[in-house]
């Protein structure tokens, strides 16, 4: 059984963030004993992040090298990832994170009990000292119902953090992977409504199944600091007001007009 992780990555080169995720995703393999593929994405950086990804592959010798000649986003780089990706579960994670040696192994047997399409968790904080924060970001739960979990994300009162998910491969391509025509800030909150929309609630883990990097300055803080973020989450909201208006009434909506990639 095959597990395939995404990581789009950009000018990493002078910082140490993306060797450390390879390390903390090496040890989490051993301890599990876990099949895994690594598919890492330069995207048209312009520094040494290329070589720091080569050389990387000299001891990671499950890394998949993947380059776009310029720089395309987020949302394509995971999405080309996807279409070269060979495991039946797919898991996204960011160039900066840090995975707890039980937290592969673990979002995977959660998955596989529960018997959903996708499943996240919690996640804890390392602050801009190298300090895990461990009361930070224990804020999520489980929703069984389909249409109140869409409510939950729409309304912002649930969060499926950044690096805790793991995917069926089939749920992610039924809705056609990560949209492409959004701005990258919320990406993730589209493929979101998309997913529980097309295959239901995520099973959820209240162990931390990720660590995250806080940073003073990064393109989702610019992104948060200019409204930016908040002008294009309003846009993705209002693209789904329908669907959000008739799970309201708990209405089981079908087909795949409301589960696609919006344009």
């Amino acid at each position: 059984m095959l597990i395939s992780i995404i990581t789009p990555t950009y000018n990493r080169g002078r910082y140490p963030f993306l060797k450390d995720l390879c390390q903390s995703i090496a040890i989490a393999k051993r301890y599990d004993h876990l099949n895994i593929e690594h598919l890492i994405v330069n995207d048209g950086s312009n520094d040494n992040t290329e070589q720091i990804i080569l050389d990387m592959q000299k001891t990671f010798l499950y890394t998949k090298y993947l380059k776009n000649k310029e720089n395309k986003g987020v949302t394509f780089s995971k999405n080309q990832a996807l279409r070269e990706a060979k495991g039946d579960f797919i898991i996204d994670m960011d160039d900066d994170d840090i995975v707890p040696f039980y937290a592969i192994g673990l979002r995977l047997r959660l998955l596989q009990k529960s018997e959903k399409m996708w499943l996240c968790g919690n996640a804890l904080k390392i602050n801009e000292e190298g300090v895990l924060q461990f009361t930070d970001n224990l804020l999520g739960y489980s929703i069984e119902n389909k249409w109140e979990c869409f409510r939950a994300f729409y309304e912002g009162k649930i969060f499926a953090y950044s690096g805790t998910r793991i995917y069926c491969r089939e749920a992610l391509e039924r809705i056609q992977g990560w949209n492409e025509d959004i701005p990258s800030l919320c990406e993730d909150f589209d493929l979101w409504l998309r997913l529980t929309a097309s295959s239901g609630s995520p099973a959820f883990s209240p162990i931390p199944l990720i660590y995250w990097r806080e940073k003073a300055c990064s393109l989702g803080i610019n992104a948060l600091q200019s409204g930016a973020y908040l002008s294009a989450l309003a846009s993705i909201k209002q693209c789904y007001r329908s669907l959000y208006e008739e799970s309201l009434n708990s209405i089981a909506v079908t087909g795949n007009t409301h589960i696609r990639r919006f344009r």
